[in-house]
């Protein structure tokens, strides 16, 4: 399909405000491994407790959205709520403060705490999983640009989340039928977004040039920055001004969440 052009999206904090959930699963898979924490609960967080938490604990919760950017997956969670619980936020400014910080952490409870996050996210699916679905809204206007979009694109998604949430989620927004199953590449496809765009490149047979990327994350976007694809920093997304200027730095385009729709296929 040489005339083709692909739109991949990133999932959490592009089409899907995850906030809450990963602010609760992340909460409560902390507790469980850490029990002497410094947290600013007694007991794991509920689904009806979530709002409320973030409205009592303004700091905590802006401190835990402000560290998001520099995180990748589950597991970075935990690293996430260790600079906070050792009163380290202000230490940690860049990518490379928080990769440093993360050698500190120890590793065996990093991986104990990826694979317990989402035995207890799979666990909220099965037994409340429309509570669960409810934690995690589409962003306002993206379903309706995701359904334009496809009359100029083929779409695809690459994502650090698992696939199973990522379907259930396409689901309640109405728009499964816009991504082929084959178009949604997951943390367990690869564990980079590289991976998923040289991937996506050799599924199609598509130049990356014709291959437009929307993250929220800055590392993301870096790490594809050599391949020659049209990159944006989605603003509405989980990043803050200091990666605003450094997408800009790059020569990364901000994209608003009302310009999405402007997107159009170049054919180069």
């Amino acid at each position: 399909m040489p005339e083709t052009c692909l739109l991949v999206f990133d999932f959490d904090g592009v089409i899907c405000n995850s906030f809450y959930d990963s602010l609760m699963t992340a909460i409560n898979t902390y507790m469980e491994i850490v029990p002497d924490h410094s947290l600013p609960m007694e007991s794991p967080l509920k689904f009806s407790d979530v709002v409320q938490f973030e409205k009592n604990n303004r700091e905590f919760c802006r401190q835990f959205r402000d560290l998001m950017p520099f995180g990748n997956f589950a597991k970075d969670y935990y690293v996430i709520l260790n600079i906070m619980g050792k009163n380290l936020f202000d230490k940690i400014q860049s990518q490379k403060d928080f990769d440093v910080f993360v050698k500190t952490c120890s590793q065996e409870h990093i991986k104990e705490y990826q694979n317990l996050f989402y035995k207890i996210r799979y666990e909220m699916q099965e037994n409340n999983p429309e509570q669960w679905a409810n934690l995690l809204p589409a962003f306002p206007g993206i379903p309706e640009a995701i359904r334009q979009l496809s009359q100029k694109f083929m779409l695809a998604i690459a994502t650090s989340k698992d696939k199973r949430s990522v379907n259930i989620l396409l689901k309640k927004y109405g728009i499964e039928s816009y991504f082929k199953k084959e178009n949604i590449l997951d943390k367990d496809f690869a564990k980079s977004k590289r991976e998923h765009i040289t991937t996506f490149s050799k599924m199609y047979s598509i130049d990356f040039s014709r291959i437009y990327f929307i993250d929220d994350k800055l590392l993301h976007l870096v790490s594809v920055s050599d391949l020659g694809i049209n990159l944006y920093l989605a603003e509405w997304g989980f990043n803050t001004k200091r990666e605003h200027y450094q997408a800009i730095e790059y020569g990364f385009e901000l994209l608003h969440s009302s310009d999405l729709i402007k997107l159009k296929c170049s054919k180069k």
